[in-house]
């Protein structure tokens, strides 16, 4: 029997939300109202447009009504949030008196939710100033966040991160993310029944973000043993029931095992980090206005490549427990496949990238923790290459 007792390990935090709420229709028969109630009486409830459009906005909030803790809401959130945005997200929460804030949406709709819960009281600064590192996401002090996702794929609820466009500047916009302990939600709940509707490119670049995610989790330099298990089996659980989410919008069994591989590498990038694909994701999204999931499973097969030599053995793993052949390169084989299947386009130059353009993205995504965090040192001809192995 192998002795662990010797082995050495980095150090690290890991840090998780509280409490975890798992369950179909958890959102619309009471139970989240009721778990509210463990928090505050005010709440504030972060909503995007899909929601009020289904009817589940409504149902939702019939039963806090029902529960004697009626909510106001907070919606017009766009798919790639600002700074400003964040700005007039924290007014809002100032001006509601709410004493808790419940985020449901999307990735961008939890992002903005959670920072503008944790910033909301810190009057005298900005939004810009938090995303220029002029000041620090405190660590606590903020309003309670409650985080229910409606896609499968950034595992926000799991994570003190916010990720914001700053387009304020001349010059190209800049996407990036801010970071802090005020912003991990007190509780996440997961109903995959909220991820029915989402339309089939949703569904493909939300979940191709979550795989993305749990295999840089995983590889990344911060990787520890809480982290390596939870995004091993978040790679599984979202390499084999992605084509299925895609075709079949309505299996509950394969949605469910969506949203809880998201939720798991969500917990895992957030002290484990990620790494080149994020790093060039955010430039590249900042300038084409793409969706971050549609970048991040056409710049996967190209990092993977770049990281080969020093991802090998966990390459290896995640091939042979999913049953391909052929190890590392099987695997990045198979993520190409993935991507044909559910539809997502294979070139920069097909969303809109110019050539021109990836000089800026190579400098822009040295400085990214996500880059930082690569298992192989990137320098910046490094990042032009990989780009334009992708244009």
């Amino acid at each position: 029997m192998a002795n662990h007792l010797h082995q050495s390990f980095l150090d690290f935090t890991f840090v998780t939300p509280p409490r975890l709420i798992f369950g179909w229709s958890a959102a619309t028969d009471g139970r989240l109202a009721i778990e509210a109630k463990r928090f505050g009486k005010r709440p504030l409830l972060f909503s995007g447009k899909t929601l009020r459009d289904n009817g589940t906005l409504a149902l939702i909030l019939a039963s806090f009504q029902s529960s004697g803790i009626p909510a106001t809401t907070y919606e017009g959130i766009p798919p790639e949030p600002t700074v400003r945005d964040l700005q007039d997200a924290m007014e809002g929460v100032r001006k509601s008196g709410a004493d808790m804030v419940i985020a449901i949406g999307g990735g961008s709709v939890l992002d903005i939710a959670k920072a503008a819960a944790a910033l909301a009281q810190t009057e005298s600064l900005t939004a810009a100033d938090y995303f220029a590192a002029r000041a620090s996401v405190p660590d606590s002090g903020g309003l309670p966040i409650i985080a229910v996702p409606t896609t499968s794929g950034t595992g926000s609820e799991a994570t003190w991160v916010s990720v914001l466009v700053d387009d304020s500047g001349e010059g190209q916009p800049r996407k990036a993310s801010i970071r802090g302990g005020a912003m991990m939600p007190v509780m996440a709940l997961l109903d995959a029944q909220l991820t029915v509707t989402c339309p089939p490119t949703v569904t493909a670049y939300s979940g191709m973000d979550a795989f993305v995610q749990a295999v840089e989790a995983f590889t990344s330099k911060g990787a520890n043993p809480f982290t390596d298990a939870l995004a091993f089996e978040a790679a599984l659980l979202t390499a084999n029931n992605l084509r299925t989410a895609f075709a079949e919008p309505s299996n509950q069994s394969v949605r469910e095992a969506m949203i809880l591989g998201s939720y798991m590498a969500g917990v895992a990038l957030n002290t484990s980090r990620l790494g080149l694909v994020h790093g060039l994701a955010h430039p590249i999204g900042a300038i084409t206005g793409a969706a971050h999931g549609l970048l991040c499973g056409l710049l996967m097969p190209a990092v993977m490549r770049f990281n080969q030599d020093a991802a090998r053995k966990k390459y290896e793993r995640l091939a042979t427990t999913l049953g391909i052949p052929d190890g590392s390169e099987g695997l990045i084989a198979f993520t190409e496949r993935l991507l044909r299947d559910i539809k997502i386009p294979t070139h920069l130059s097909e969303i809109g990238l110019k050539e021109e353009d990836i000089a800026y993205i190579a400098r822009e995504s040295l400085p990214s923790g996500s880059t930082k965090a690569n298992p192989r040192p990137v320098s910046e001809s490094d990042a032009y290459s990989v780009t334009m192995d992708c244009f």
